[in-house]
């Protein structure tokens, strides 16, 4: 029997009459704008007619000035399109093959020819390069067609270090300082001033130790590396000789370690400092004429940073913060070699004694809040008394006696230079009185040490774009 074999019947309705359309208007926020579309051309607003059948359009909208943009349309696009057009800009920036950027994004390198940019909102162009700070302006309708970004040389001088002593060592926060490339001074209480070092822009001087020789200078430089493409930091102790210019260096420690807040004994014999090495911050001493024989002083459950030991080399002094969040600093003592238990006497940080061993120098109150102020205590802790006057919105640190104990140097950013409040290095007599500004270099000035002649003081700048030591001669004659 055959089988019968059934056909499949298709039936497919053709719709007859008018075939399905829209019409698509291209609009521009950018005024005086042309459309382009198979091979027409109008001003916007201009229809586009699509059918459901129909493919793709490819619409170009431009204007002279701006940069051409292109957009795809169909049938199911919306109604109504408005197209934003970017204006062309040439950007130059003063140091050559320097990155352009356009929020972040890189345009290419200066100079930058036909970079379109949005008007409208705000953008960001900006310029980059190794060595510089970078420049950047923000684009509005009313920015001319050629920009130029004026870029500053960078250095280690932009930067200030903070290191701040916390449960497990060191934290280095970087924040950006004022750096004049004027290295002048122009005060009628100094009588010259000269740069002491010529430091590398990856190198940080901090505080500062003269030895009783007054040739020698006992300092810490943190050293920024990078490793494995990260940015590291460490810190070693070295003498610098400060009776040569340049300041011929030779290492007291080495290691990837914070070696900090150096100083050494009236004899010259012991460096004193706070250290990592052991994990956490602790003060340890070495011998200065062998550079070696280290030895841990302190080993408490807090961050122990500043030594400072008494003219006849048998108290030590030293900052300690307990663990923990906001606690304040606190002055400790205990024996100079390290035996016997530490005592508490009062809040606050950075103790020196004065010449004859009967007095102490320290620093209380809080930095960041513009509130710290220099006081002065018995040897015992007692009478703890504000030396630096005032309660104004500024800081007086760093305070260091003469060699007599008659002056006390220090410094401060009670006063403004070109309209901006920064630190410059002051002096006072011993009992607070007669507080005299002695630099007045826009750039900042701090950590001040006084030399055996009481007319010598060694102090920190970033002036001319790097931290280096300084020495300026008081005018005594003013």
């Amino acid at each position: 029997m055959k089988k019968k074999h059934l056909a499949h019947v298709v039936s497919v309705t053709v719709f007859s009459g008018i075939v399905g359309c829209s019409t698509v208007t291209i609009n521009s926020q950018t005024g005086g704008a042309t459309v382009r579309c198979d091979g027409q051309s109008g001003p916007a607003p201009m229809q586009i007619e699509t059918t459901w059948l129909g493919s793709t359009k490819q619409v170009m909208v431009s204007k002279e000035g701006y940069a051409t943009k292109t957009i795809s349309v169909n049938f199911h696009s919306p109604k109504m399109v408005n197209v934003s057009l970017e204006r062309k800009f040439n950007v130059t920036a003063n140091q050559e093959d320097a990155t352009i950027y356009v929020n972040g994004s890189a345009r290419g390198k200066s100079p930058a020819k036909g970079v379109a940019i949005n008007d409208s909102n705000g953008s960001m162009v900006s310029a980059k390069k190794k060595g510089w700070l970078e420049a950047k302006v923000k684009v509005t309708p009313e920015t001319p067609t050629d920009i130029e970004l004026v870029m500053e040389q960078d250095g280690s001088g932009r930067r200030l270090l903070n290191l701040i002593p916390g449960r497990d060592g060191v934290t280095v926060k970087a924040t950006p300082i004022f750096s004049d490339t004027d290295v002048g001074e122009d005060s009628p209480n100094v009588a010259q001033v000269r740069r002491l070092t010529a430091q590398p822009q990856n190198e940080f001087i901090q505080n500062m130790s003269l030895l009783p020789d007054g040739k020698s200078l006992a300092t810490s430089i943190v050293e920024e590396y990078e490793e494995n493409g990260i940015v590291q930091y460490r810190a070693n102790l070295w003498v610098l000789d400060s009776s040569i210019a340049g300041a011929p260096r030779r290492a007291a420690t080495t290691g990837n370690f914070f070696d900090i807040t150096a100083n050494a004994s009236v004899d010259g014999k012991t460096l004193y400092f706070a250290s990592t090495r052991n994990g956490r911050l602790a003060i340890w001493s070495l011998n200065m004429k062998t550079m070696s024989g280290l030895r841990l002083l302190t080993n408490a459950n807090t961050a122990d940073y500043s030594p400072a030991i008494n003219p006849s080399a048998t108290e030590l002094l030293y900052t300690a913060i307990l663990p923990g969040g906001n606690n304040p600093a606190y002055l400790w003592s205990k024996p100079a070699d390290g035996n016997g238990m530490p005592s508490q006497l009062r809040e606050g940080y950075n103790a020196v004694w004065s010449p004859d061993g009967k007095k102490c120098l320290y620093v209380k109150g809080s930095m960041a809040k513009n509130q710290a102020k220099i006081w002065v205590m018995d040897a015992n802790g007692g009478n703890p008394t504000q030396l630096s006057t005032g309660n104004g919105s500024y800081n007086d640190i760093d305070p260091r006696w003469s060699t007599d104990g008659k002056r006390i140097v220090f410094a401060s950013n009670r006063g403004t230079v070109k309209g901006r409040q920064n630190y410059d290095i002051w002096i006072m007599d011993a009992d607070g009185q007669h507080i005299t500004q002695l630099t007045t270099n826009s750039s900042c000035d701090d950590k001040p040490v006084f030399a055996p002649d009481n007319k010598t003081v060694f102090f920190r700048s970033n002036r001319g774009l790097v931290w280096d030591i300084w020495v300026m001669q008081l005018n005594d004659d003013k």
